[in-house]
């Protein structure tokens, strides 16, 4: 098992190269460089904004309804339903500026979230080696699929109302994005034996006919979203396991694992910490060949076959485990023990609010000390990277105390995995042995 050490204080001891507070003079100056070709880009005007027509005349005609063209399956009725097509469509040299910048300060924050903000940006300068132009390429073309993707309001709307949005913008989508959610496909749990949360994919339970495609998608996003809460220093990654057992062709859907695919390695970079194929059979060689092409070497380096318990125990301790995989329903994970309540439905307009406020504020405090910081004619030392924690810290306690406002309530919450104190306080829940319950506010 890794050696974890848990901070309890600000201090640059046990920093990884290359993160916040390990950086050389070279890599603070590409930080920089970063923070400030992307921040004027919220005060861009950006250009008329055009929403997406969909021509949905044809399924009416026909003569009682024969000779009626069906609808598109692969049409997404609620993701992208707020943005301008163009945004997406061309190219990112000429999309970018007819965005309004105040669509990509939102998805920016919105990406960011609880984290250090200059932990964000490092993930995509390490995921392109350093490369500038590459990076900031890499993190605007993940702000305007973000917009596309409705980010913000998918937190913000927490399941219940995301739900419901869901069912208003396409009846039936939303009672399949539920159905989808609760039929114990993807649970959520932790740690492995990095002290990362993990994501157990149940193949066997995916049908591709069982729902739309957009709704695969939605869950998708929506799991890695609310696992991003438990993604931060000393934890920058997650664990994914595949649990194949049981699996046949039937389970396989092509689609869904590119998306998955594509998530990981263009949008949400330097995340995946870990994989696990488990079980999986014979059949799955064939389709392996398939997926193994569209994997970026990094990613694939990181993954591993197990066939056994005895095997995947070597990376996940066994109160983790959910039982299907263990099959022993005497020990059950927390997910599963855990009923929660129905979630709360979040906001679709952010109220204001002092908590709300004070996080506003510290956005300009953050981003005015930030330009200073970057105008700085001095070589960084340890109390310059001092100074970025602190600041860091500030805005992450004041996002935290945001979070209640913006962040709507998910299952996750109510089973007590995700807990926002009265006292702000963040607190995350595993209920295992190694991990049963830890204060994460100050880990910066």
């Amino acid at each position: 098992m890794t050696t974890i050490v848990f901070p309890t204080e600000i201090n640059l001891n046990n920093r990884e190269r290359g993160h916040a507070g390990n950086l050389t003079e070279k890599e603070v100056d590409m930080l920089k460089s970063l923070w400030m070709r992307i921040l004027p880009l919220f005060e861009q005007n950006g250009d008329d904004i055009h929403l997406p027509v969909y021509d949905d005349s044809s399924k009416k005609s026909g003569f009682f309804g024969f000779g009626a063209k069906k609808e598109d399956p692969d049409r997404d009725y609620f993701l992208g339903a707020t943005s301008d097509p163009r945004w997406t469509e061309l190219p990112l040299e000429k999309a970018l500026p007819l965005i309004p910048g105040r669509y990509l300060h939102e998805a920016f924050w919105g990406m960011v979230v609880t984290a250090n903000p200059d932990a964000t940006l490092l993930r995509f300068l390490r995921a392109r080696k350093w490369d500038l132009n590459a990076a900031f390429n890499m993190l605007v073309n993940t702000l305007r699929w973000r917009i596309y993707m409705r980010m913000t309001e998918i937190v913000s709307l927490g399941e219940t109302g995301l739900i419901n949005a869901l069912e208003k913008a396409k009846p039936g989508l939303g009672v399949s994005f539920k159905q989808t959610l609760t039929r114990g496909m993807v649970t959520l749990g932790g740690p492995d034996r990095n002290y990362r949360g993990i994501c157990f994919v149940n193949v066997q339970i995916h049908h591709k006919e069982d729902q739309p495609l957009e709704a695969l998608k939605l869950l998708t996003v929506y799991i890695m979203e609310a696992s991003r809460v438990i993604c931060d220093y000393p934890t920058e990654t997650v664990c994914i396991v595949f649990n194949l057992e049981n699996f046949t062709m039937a389970n396989m859907d092509f689609e869904a694992v590119k998306f998955l695919v594509n998530c990981f390695q263009a949008y949400y970079p330097e995340t995946l910490g870990s994989a696990c194929i488990h079980k999986a059979p014979w059949i799955f060689s064939t389709i392996w060949s398939i997926i193994t092409p569209i994997l970026d070497p990094v990613v694939a380096s990181k993954i591993n076959f197990t066939n056994s318990i005895e095997e995947l125990e070597k990376f996940i301790p066994a109160d983790s485990l959910p039982t299907i995989i263990t099959n022993d329903p005497t020990r059950p994970c927390m997910d599963e023990r855990e009923k929660g309540s129905v979630p709360k439905e979040g906001y679709s307009v952010i109220p204001d609010c002092p908590e709300i406020n004070n996080y506003k504020q510290m956005l300009e405090v953050y981003k005015k000390e930030t330009i200073a910081w970057a105008n700085q004619d001095k070589a960084p030392d340890s109390e310059d990277a001092m100074n970025r924690l602190r600041l860091g810290l500030k805005y992450r306690v004041a996002r935290i105390r945001a979070d209640k406002v913006l962040r709507g309530e998910t299952s996750f919450h109510t089973k007590g995995f995700i807990k926002i104190t009265e006292n702000n306080r963040l607190i995350i829940k595993y209920d295992t042995e190694i991990w049963r319950s830890k204060d994460i506010t100050d880990w910066i």
